[in-house]
């Protein structure tokens, strides 16, 4: 594997509809027309039917290809916010990134979410206004949207010569040269600037060599000194520029008809750094700190970035090498299990189709068939040099449904799981409160999407419902009473007598039992059985059956017989006198609150805030953020469930949002009477035992 390969690993993001994976086509087709379909259709990379169907991408798609030597790997990415967590897996493992911009649409709200995604991953980021020939194409408003919806300063590299069914070719700025569209696709004829773009061209190429010799010392020195920057030495400090995140350097294309596509290529060769530059740092066996160069030469590491399981093909794995070199009949380690994984072939990806390789090294993307059991995030290293990669971050799923199998949960489970190990930011939990079977995910696209696969792939079909808030019941004064079990069927008896007082505890506290038996009217054996008893019946509670929470239990005086007397008697005693006594000590429904994090566009915040006054929601703060405003509120679990569609709806699908248990609250009497009657109508409240 020669040292001086050039390859650039990078990710294509942007918001659905900007034409990414329409790019990524047709960059295969620059680069490789015979590989590429017809008129660059984008249905060899959305293969899948759920994608077909919805006309967008769903998961990380690989493409690879070579152009006058050098090697690309572009990973196509969703744009849909529900999927945006792939973007991030995608971030990850790649060394930068291209956000693609409708020319047509300019920077709209949805380009903020990926924007901020790619803003925290750090990675160097080139803008690509694309779609110049649509007949609405518009590229200096799109220009000045950049700067006005992204709060980023854009840097053109090149002007449109023209635009939409006008459009005739690009001006280099860093060369001041023009290149004019051919009838062939691809093919461009280099001309002078026309005359009637020289002194735009001139403004923006002004505006191109401050950027990028501010982001360079040694550049603002020369440029001070009115020395002219070579070609070479603009790229320089237009990549520090990006590197640091400082502005947006922004190039064009339309990808239809080839414009654009060689500049793309060159700039970000010229602008995005390679995978030589990157520092792999893990962890070894041990948890110790462990870095290797990202050479060819040295321990191999590559990571998963993507998993699929085929009832076909099994298992296949998609993973970037960071370092090393990976050849045929390679033994790895997966750190994570300690299980040694051989490689017999690898492939590299051709849309939905493979193509084998005979070695990889460092920023390489290579597809692995029938591993033993690895999943999205884990690393493969060598064996003799264990290192493992930092793993994914765990997603926020806010949203999540109760899942009812038509064939019995236990196999749409196992289904699930399987589509989980694909896909780990779906989570599928039992809701300890209620047994119900939760599907997790990022949206509620994400979920139908799901399921769609899951009768696709596994021939199980299951309904989604709202979940049931996990209630729960309290007091709110003390109380007691006695609990006296007395039962005569002829030989030994039963008997236990517990006399037991409730008091509240403040909220979070849980269950308390304190012994106050004083003289032995209850002998030592049975106290923990009165206990016992209190513990079994607080699983009901006496206003709609839900687990009763934060209150003390005094065992406080009893009786016994010598012979009747058992662990079982006491244990009824002590649930008796519970059940008399919590009914006296003024119970309350307790609901979860859960806190939400809202990160909306400025305009939309009016709506939002009326919208969470109408969920009973309380506001906690508002901060400003780079793109938006960012609100935080506490809202009752059975109020937010709706919340993904309905913020979608309400920010034209810009606002996003984080959603984690915080508390309980009481639930307002008028609608804790409506959950009372209709869980006392379903049979789920229990009497009190005479």
């Amino acid at each position: 594997m020669p040292n001086d390969r050039v390859i650039r690993t990078f990710a294509i993001v942007g918001a659905d509809g900007s034409g990414k994976t329409a790019l990524v086509e047709n960059l295969l087709r620059f680069a490789d027309p015979k590989r590429a379909s017809a008129e660059g259709s984008t249905s060899r990379l959305d293969a899948e039917p759920e994608e077909k169907k919805r006309n967008f991408t769903l998961s990380i798609h690989p493409e690879s290809f070579e152009h006058e030597g050098r090697t690309f790997h572009a990973l196509d990415c969703p744009g849909f916010a529900a999927f945006l967590t792939e973007v991030e897996w995608a971030l990850q493992v790649t060394d930068g990134a291209v956000l693609a911009l409708s020319a047509a649409e300019g920077a709209h709200n949805h380009a903020e979410r990926a924007f901020d995604v790619l803003s925290e991953s750090g990675r160097p980021t080139i803008g690509l206004i694309g779609r110049l020939d649509h007949e609405q194409a518009d590229f200096l408003k799109t220009l000045t949207d950049i700067e006005s919806s992204l709060k980023v300063k854009a840097v053109p590299l090149v002007l449109p010569i023209g635009q939409g069914t006008r459009l005739k070719g690009l001006v280099d700025l860093v060369t001041m040269r023009a290149e004019l569209v051919d009838k062939t696709f691809g093919k461009e004829t280099e001309v002078e600037i026309p005359p009637e773009l020289k002194a735009e061209a001139e403004a923006y190429r002004t505006t191109l060599l401050e950027a990028a010799a501010e982001a360079d010392d040694a550049l603002l020195g020369k440029y001070l000194d009115g020395e002219p920057l070579t070609p070479e030495e603009i790229y320089r400090g237009v990549a520090a520029g990006a590197a640091a995140q400082r502005f947006l350097p922004v190039t064009c294309s339309a990808a239809k008809l080839g414009v654009g596509l060689r500049e793309l290529l060159d700039i970000v060769v010229k602008v995005l750094p390679g995978p030589e530059s990157r520092i792999v740092k893990g962890k070894d066996l041990g948890g110790h700190e462990v870095t290797v160069p990202a050479t060819p030469e040295a321990p191999f590491a590559a990571q998963v970035f993507r998993t699929s399981i085929d009832h076909f093909a099994g298992r296949v794995d998609y993973a970037r090498i960071l370092s090393g070199t990976l050849r045929h009949d390679a033994l790895l380690m997966n750190p994570r299990t300690r299980v040694e994984e051989r490689v017999g072939h690898f492939y590299r990806t051709d849309g939905a189709q493979t193509s084998e390789v005979a070695e990889a090294g460092p920023g390489d993307i290579v597809v692995l068939l029938k591993l033993k059991d690895a999943r999205t995030g884990d690393t493969l290293c060598d064996r003799d040099h264990p290192l493992a990669l930092p793993e994914f971050r765990p997603p926020n799923r806010p949203v999540a449904y109760a899942m009812h199998s038509k064939g019995g949960d236990d196999k749409a489970a196992a289904a699930l799981h399987k589509l989980v190990e694909e896909d780990p930011s779906l989570e599928l939990v039992r809701s300890p409160e209620t047994g119900e079977m939760l599907l997790k995910g990022m949206g509620q696209a994400h979920i139908e999407v799901t399921v769609e696969r899951l009768k696709r792939k596994h021939q199980v079909e299951v309904t989604l419902a709202t979940p049931t808030p996990a209630y729960l019941e309290t007091i709110t004064a003390p109380a007691k009473a006695q609990g006296k079990f007395k039962r005569q069927t002829g030989g030994h008896g039963q008997y236990g007598d517990a006399h037991v007082e409730l008091s509240p505890k403040p909220r979070g506290e849980g269950f308390e039992f304190e012994d106050a038996i004083v003289g032995g009217v209850i002998p030592r054996q049975f106290i923990p059985s009165v206990e016992k008893g209190i513990r079994n019946s607080i699983g009901s509670g006496p206003l709609a059956g839900y687990p009763v929470v934060d209150f003390k239990a005094k065992l406080t005086f009893g009786s016994y017989h010598d012979v009747d007397s058992s662990d079982m008697a006491f244990q009824v005693a002590g649930s008796m006198a519970f059940k008399k006594a919590v009914h006296e000590a003024r119970p309350i429904l307790l609901e979860p609150i859960m806190r939400l994090e809202i990160r909306v566009p400025e305009e939309y915040v009016g709506a939002v805030m009326g919208d969470l006054n109408s969920r009973r929601a309380r506001v906690q703060g508002m901060e400003p953020v780079a793109r938006g405003v960012l609100v935080r509120a506490l809202c009752p679990h059975a109020e937010a469930m709706s919340y993904d569609a309905d913020l979608r709806s309400l920010t034209q699908g810009a606002g996003y949002f984080t959603m984690e248990p915080s508390h309980y609250d009481p639930v307002p009497p008028h609608i804790a009477q409506k959950i009372i009657e209709k869980r006392r109508a379903e049979g789920k409240v229990k009497g009190v035992e005479e």
